[in-house]
């Protein structure tokens, strides 16, 4: 999932990513295991959905200066790690003829039952939802995102100006948003 909405940044945004990640990624995961007590990949998980989430909200956060934007990532890891000490306290509370059932579920991965089906759920969201578009919105978001193709690539393909491209990206990638989060709250136009 992640891949999407990194691939649909425009060079500039993923470069401020990928700076955000060497300068505070490290930091964030040590910050994650201290939460949780534990040195399992839990911690690198939740940085991994505070990324996301940053990606995902971009142009709502985008605006903010890198100390501020390095305070909001922290800011999710908190959260997160909250959240995860809560789901422990619930597991804790199950009945011992219960426990240990998921185990024969388990993905070689790593990966939770729960985790592998909201993964691929989440992907065929996305699809869905980007499928949803107008051609003139999707058709070039799904050249960046599936096809890897450079903004130059796009505009080359699609016979419009990089300008063009790029505001149809934008545009593209806003719809995206708004439709995700409308489906995510079960709220429809």
């Amino acid at each position: 999932m992640i891949d999407i909405f990194f691939a649909s940044l425009t060079d500039m945004e993923r470069n401020r990513i990928l700076n955000l990640w060497q300068e505070h990624g490290a930091a964030l995961v040590l910050y994650a295991r201290r939460k949780l007590g534990s040195d399992s990949g839990e911690a690198e998980d939740i940085v991994h959905d505070a990324f996301e989430k940053l990606m995902i909200r971009y142009e709502q956060y985008g605006g903010l200066g890198d100390e501020q934007m390095k305070g909001l990532l922290f800011r999710i890891v908190t959260n997160r790690c909250t959240d995860r000490q809560r789901s422990f306290r619930f597991a804790a509370q199950i009945p011992p003829e219960e426990e240990g059932w998921e185990e024969n579920l388990a993905d070689p991965a790593g990966r939770s039952p729960e985790d592998f089906v909201v993964s691929a759920d989440n992907i065929r969201r996305m699809k869905s939802v980007i499928r949803s578009l107008p051609p003139v919105l999707r058709e070039p978001l799904e050249m960046k995102i599936f096809e890897d193709l450079t903004t130059g690539e796009i505009a080359e393909e699609l016979g419009i100006t990089e300008e063009a491209v790029r505001q149809r990206l934008s545009r593209g990638r806003a719809q995206v948003r708004i439709l995700w989060e409308e489906e995510e709250h079960g709220s429809h136009r």
